[in-house]
């Protein structure tokens, strides 16, 4: 490869547009050619950096400003990009949408801040020369952006696809690098949260095998290439310190479990490299399958995910609620976040039908068919947490289809602040466990990193004890390597 950290940035002019596709094509066809390629996701996403992972062999990782602030976008994308060959950055939502009605944040400022050249993806199904002043106006509104080339989707065969080059090469000069045809098996399924994960996909390797051949047959991946090698460095500083998180070895190199399995695999890959930079050796669980912790544990991490769709078999694992919860009053430091604190509630409701949960949080989670809350927030701690003293301020995004019903009062974690300044509570803080709706990047808070595995250490000050194992854990551990890396 010839530039430094050859990237691309993958955009659309809204959601639905095809960007999905076309980048998990890209990245399986570059992979085929033997090139290691890494995955980026503009925004707070966990399910599309799922389908990056699957046909890179790489951990997908996102780009978000909000939670990781402008100065770490660059330096995450050079320590994402170590052992790679080339980046495919997905954006998000339309080029130009950030946040509010501002462009803050959006694909095209972060592609600006990352020097990546554009390309647009275009459904062009029903129109021809009408293309055209589509590809102007997006390359007119901002051009500091480098729109670079444009890919046609949902095409309706090479007369079509002819008609609309001629259009947009002839009349705006903005060279069209192929096109998909119209083709459902294309598409990929989704329910309330929007696309299916990668995990749950009925049949992932028959569509990535389909979207390679497309985008092979389809599209110029050696002009593609050529502009993905042709960007300059990554912003100022990036190759330099700040890729590194900045966190200090905690004594003992605690043991931390993670959740990962089917229902809990939203994590951002930077907040476990975080934890072990911070001193902890993480060991993976499945509350689905197992009915032990990691032998040792002295922190549990449980991220987001789909707990209402696995209720029955989470309900049935007692064994394990019974580890938890006993972790939990014996004071060892647990982070849920979102589907987490949903599996942490007294009980889970789908449907109608009550299922039994850990227990910790007295609450009951109720799955509803509305979306209700979406966006980022400003999430100030209101009581001492394991991530952070009262009165901190730490970004996060909440996005969920359910509700808490608590039962009686009982203390918030957090006072939530909208970017439109309206605000709300959320979580529950009960010892050392904090379980919220939102979910954090600590690159933009590499402090929670470090005072939670310095709590799991024993070293912090606070209302918690030191984590303590768990009696059940001189037995046998079903599931996962101790200490395997993510």
């Amino acid at each position: 490869m010839r530039g430094p950290y050859p990237r691309v940035v993958v955009a659309g002019p809204a959601s639905g547009a095809g960007k999905t596709t076309v980048a998990v094509g890209l990245m399986a066809a570059y992979a085929a050619r033997g090139l290691k390629v890494q995955g980026f996701k503009v925004g707070p996403d966990y399910i599309d950096p799922g389908f990056y992972a699957s046909v890179t062999g790489r951990p997908g990782r996102n780009l978000d400003l909000w939670l990781m602030g402008e100065e770490n976008l660059a330096p995450a994308l050079v320590r994402g990009m170590r052992g790679a060959d080339l980046a495919v950055v997905e954006g998000v939502m339309g080029l130009y949408d950030g946040l509010g009605s501002s462009t803050w944040g959006s694909t095209a400022h972060v592609a600006k801040l990352l020097g990546a050249p554009v390309i647009l993806v275009l459904n062009v199904r029903g129109m021809a020369a009408s293309a055209a002043a589509l590809v102007e106006g997006y390359r007119a509104l901002d051009r500091g952006v480098d729109l670079a080339g444009v890919v046609l989707t949902r095409v309706g065969g090479a007369r079509h696809a002819a008609r609309i080059r001629e259009a947009v090469e002839g009349r705006i000069g903005v060279p069209v690098l192929g096109y998909l045809e119209h083709d459902p098996a294309l598409e990929l399924p989704e329910r309330h949260l929007g696309l299916l994960p990668a995990a749950e996909h009925p049949d992932l390797g028959s569509w990535v095998a389909r979207v390679h051949e497309a985008v092979r047959a389809g599209l110029d991946l050696d002009r593609i290439l050529e502009l993905a090698t042709s960007a300059g460095p990554p912003g100022a500083d990036a190759a330099g310190q700040r890729a590194e998180v900045p966190v200090a070895a905690a004594p003992g190199r605690p043991v931390v479990a993670v959740a990962r399995d089917r229902a809990f695999h939203f994590y951002y890959p930077e907040n476990l490299e975080a934890l072990e930079a911070a001193g902890a050796r993480l060991a993976f669980f499945s509350p689905l399958a197992d009915a032990f912790l990691p032998p040792g544990t002295r922190g549990i991490y449980i991220g987001g995910g789909f707990p209402e769709v696995f209720a029955g078999q989470l309900a049935e694992n007692r064994a394990l609620g019974m580890e938890i919860r006993a972790a939990a009053g014996e004071g060892v430091p647990v982070l849920a976040e979102c589907g987490g604190l949903m599996y942490l509630c007294r009980s889970l409701e789908v449907e109608g039908r009550s299922y039994p949960m850990v227990g910790v949080v007295p609450a009951t989670v109720v799955l509803t068919r509305r979306l209700q809350r979406c966006g980022y927030v400003t999430a100030v701690a209101l009581r001492e947490t394991c991530l952070a003293p009262p009165g901190t301020a730490l970004r996060g995004h909440v996005f969920h289809y359910s509700r808490l019903v608590p039962e009686g009062d009982w203390p918030a974690a957090f006072r939530l602040v909208r970017s439109d300044g309206t605000e709300d509570r959320d979580g529950a803080v009960y010892r050392n466990v904090l379980a919220s709706y939102v979910h954090f990047h600590f690159t933009g808070h590499p402090e929670a990193a470090r005072r939670f595995v310095a709590r799991a250490a024993g070293g912090a000050a606070g209302d918690g004890s030191p984590g303590r194992v768990p009696a059940g854990q001189n037995k046998t551990h079903q599931y996962g390597g101790e200490a395997e890396r993510a």
